[in-house]
This record gives C-alpha cells, sequence and structure tokens, in this order.
C-alpha cells in the first residue's frame, strides 16, 4: 500500500472515530459495509431543510424570547400605579393645647399620564416583538444555509463513490485483459503485478469513498438528531448545473428586519416627545384632628420639566433612526455585490463543469477505449492503458470538484435571495 493511501485511510479512521464517540448508539450499529450502501430513502434537499428547522432548539428559543417580550408589552400596557401616603404632624410632649394640634394625613395618589406616553410604550413593544419574530426567521434560513451546504457535501461524497465504482470496473477488465496477454506470454510477469495492485488500489479507494460518504451522511444527519442508516441523496442531479438567473435581490426577510427596526425607532422617538410633557399627579384623602375633627385634604403635584435631558433623549433616539437608514443603505449595498459576487461564481463555475463533462471526459474515455483496444492488438503497452485510465479517472474528480464548488456558491446565493424563506416561515 502507497503512502497515499495509507494516509487517507488513516484520515477517515481518524473521522469515523470521532463520530463514533460522539453517536454510542450509531457506532453500536454502524453503516452498512461493503461496496454498495443499503437502499433506502432518498432524501430531498427540502425535508432535509425541514427536518432540521424542526429539530432546532432556535424555534423553542425564539417563541421564549417573544413570550418575554408580549409579557413586557402587557406590563407597557398599564397605567402608572397608584400609591397611599399617611403622615402623622404635631407629634410630642405636652399640654392638652398640643395634643389638640395632632393631625393624622391619609391620601391616596394617582399620577395622570399625558401626551400619549402608554401608546409610545405599546408601540415600541410591538415593534420588540416583530424584530424577534423578524430574528428567529433570519436564524431559520441561517439553518437552512448549514444544511444545503452539508447536503452538497452528501453529494458529492456520493459522486466520488460512482467514480470509484467506475475505476474498479475498470481496473477489473483491465486485471483480465493483462492477466490473458501474460498466460500468453505477450506481456511480462510485472505488467500482470501492476494491474492487480492497481486493481486493489481502486478498491480501497472505493472503500474509502464509501466511508467518506456514510461520514458525511452522518454529519448531516447530526442537524436533525436522526439515525443516517437507510437514507442517501440522488447524484444524479449534481452535474447538472445551471447558470445563475439574472439580477435578485437581497432576501426580503433580511431588509424586512431594517423597516421593523425603523418602525421601532419612530415609536421610541414618540416616546421620547412624549416624555417632554410632565405628568401631575393627584392627592385626595381625610384628615384626622386631636379635637376629634376630620377633614378633606385634595392636592396637586406637578413636576418641573427637566428640558436638557429631554432635548438629549430626542436627539438621541433621532441619530437611532438615521443610524438604521444609513445600516440599510450598508447592508442592501453589500448584499447586492456579494449577490452578484456569488452569481458570478455560479455561471463560472457551471461553465468549468460543463466543459469537463461534455468535452473532457468523453475525450477521456474515448482515448481510454482506443488505447485498450490498441493494447489488445499489441499496438500500445500496460503504461499507455494506465496513463489513459489515471486521465479518466482524474477527468471525472475534477469534474466533481467543479461541481461541489459550484453548488457551494449556488449555497450561498440561495441565502442571500432568500431561496427557503417560504420553507422555513411554514415550519415555525
Amino acid at each position: 500500500m502507497n503512502y497515499r493511501v495509507w494516509r487517507h485511510r488513516a484520515h477517515h479512521a481518524a473521522v469515523l472515530g470521532l463520530l463514533a464517540s460522539a453517536l454510542p448508539a450509531y457506532a453500536q450499529s454502524g453503516p452498512p459495509s461493503g461496496t454498495e450502501r443499503v437502499s433506502g430513502q432518498i432524501l430531498a434537499l427540502e425535508d432535509a431543510v425541514a427536518r432540521a428547522v424542526a429539530a432546532s432548539p432556535q424555534g423553542a428559543a425564539s417563541a421564549a424570547r417573544i413570550d418575554t417580550l408580549s409579557a413586557a408589552r402587557a406590563a407597557a400596557d398599564t397605567r402608572p400605579a397608584a400609591s397611599v401616603d399617611v403622615m402623622a404632624e404635631n407629634l410630642g410632649v405636652g399640654g392638652d393645647e398640643l395634643r389638640r394640634q395632632f393631625q393624622i394625613t391619609g391620601t391616596y395618589n394617582q399620577r395622570i399620564e399625558r401626551g400619549g406616553k402608554r401608546a409610545a410604550r405599546i408601540g415600541v413593544a410591538d415593534a420588540d416583538i416583530d424584530v424577534a419574530r423578524a430574528d428567529g426567521l433570519i436564524r431559520r434560513l441561517d439553518i437552512a444555509a448549514a444544511v444545503q451546504r452539508l447536503y452538497v457535501e452528501v453529494q458529492a461524497a456520493e459522486a466520488m463513490v460512482g467514480i470509484a465504482r467506475e475505476r474498479v470496473s475498470i481496473a477489473e477488465q483491465l486485471s483480465r485483459e493483462v492477466g490473458r496477454r501474460v498466460a500468453e506470454a505477450r506481456d511480462p510477469l510485472f505488467a500482470g503485478t501492476r494491474a492487480r495492485t492497481q486493481l486493489a488500489e481502486a478498491r480501497v479507494d472505493l472503500e474509502l469513498a464509501e466511508h467518506a460518504r456514510d461520514a458525511a451522511m452522518t454529519r448531516h444527519a447530526l442537524l436533525w438528531g436522526g439515525p443516517s442508516t437507510g437514507l442517501s441523496v440522488s447524484r444524479g442531479a449534481f452535474t447538472n448545473v445551471s447558470q445563475a438567473a439574472g439580477a435578485a435581490e437581497p432576501a426580503g426577510v433580511d431588509l424586512a428586519i431594517y423597516e421593523i427596526r425603523r418602525r421601532r425607532a419612530a415609536a421610541e422617538l414618540t416616546l421620547q416627545r412624549a416624555a417632554t410633557r410632565t405628568d401631575p399627579t393627584l392627592s385626595a384623602g381625610p384628615r384626622y384632628i386631636g379635637t376629634g375633627d376630620v377633614a378633606l385634604v385634595a392636592g396637586v403635584s406637578l413636576p418641573l420639566a427637566n428640558r436638557g435631558l429631554n432635548r438629549a433623549n430626542i436627539a438621541r433616539a433621532e441619530a437611532e433612526a438615521r443610524q438604521i437608514e444609513a445600516d440599510l443603505a450598508v447592508d442592501t449595498f453589500q448584499r447586492r455585490q456579494q449577490i452578484a459576487l456569488a452569481a458570478e461564481k455560479v455561471t463560472e463555475t457551471a461553465h468549468e463543469v460543463e466543459a469537463i463533462r461534455d468535452q473532457v471526459v468523453p475525450g477521456a474515455q474515448r482515448t481510454l477505449a482506443e488505447v485498450r483496444s490498441g493494447y489488445n492488438r499489441g499496438g500500445f503497452t500496460f503504461l499507455d492503458v494506465s496513463t489513459a485510465q489515471t486521465a479518466l479517472h482524474e477527468a471525472r474528480a475534477s469534474m466533481v470538484r467543479a461541481a461541489t464548488r459550484h453548488h457551494g456558491a449556488r449555497v450561498e446565493l440561495d441565502r442571500l435571495t432568500g431561496r427557503f424563506a417560504p420553507l422555513v416561515q411554514e415550519a415555525r
């Protein structure tokens, strides 16, 4: 076994060891062994996204946050609490005259809000709830992007398994052909040894590719905490790439949160302007006098306005509104740039995949067929056949790598344009 094969086997053994330690139950049962994967459910990307979003604790966290903000909204929709004051006057040691001056006063006090403070508080609380909901939706979109990235990884691993199987099939045919020629004394013995060695390497690479595929599927299934046994993805469409559509706009949900924050800033500004109106406190109650008489007292208290503080709070609220507008402009500009770059990468990698798939791979296949035919007639050497076989394998592997880059760029573009927004909105 050469060093490259040994290194890859060691790397994948380490990966599988970590996964087995993280998933004891899976380690006990293990994925199916052998060269054929157990047939089962074909997992669609949308199904994987729905499973991961449903299993994520993010939904419960968002619900808890909204419950907290709803309680704060209920608190904002209340009037100021009243108070009761009791005051005793003219306490002391003296004669009957001082005792006749003894007084106890009890008052009920109620502050009266003016300027629409209560409605403004409710507006701020409602906007906070809307921000939390939008933020929860954005987080679910991020989960969908993570699922899509791992799904692409599984697809790429599955495609590499298919390439490895084709390599084994070709190596088996070549080994039989070389064995026949060695038996007929038309090729030296080392040619047969070399052909068997190449077949062994192809089978080892297939084993490693299957382990990599199983490990990728296990990592994917970790997103929803389910078993990966029996799950597979369709690899037929992996190399059926497409260019990016025309100019796309950023995801509405990513920009909608700025509109909600704008409404919150407006509500905060309304609240600070309402705070410039001072709130009077009305008081009324009985007064007991030491002579035995009872009187009624009433009063009003009007605090003085702190104009400097009010102006500062209003200026802060106005600055926050301007900052939201500026952040919206910056985010929109950056997202449009990112969309343009991602779309360009999608188109570029699509051209690369199509060129390798439609030109390089067919040419390498024809070359191998022609070299094998000439080898059987004695026109080529075993080295020529081995070189053509390696060239075909590398062409197919290059196609898979280019397709992986293409779908990776598609993941970024889909996240920026909100492809899965309708799906994650339904999975609340």
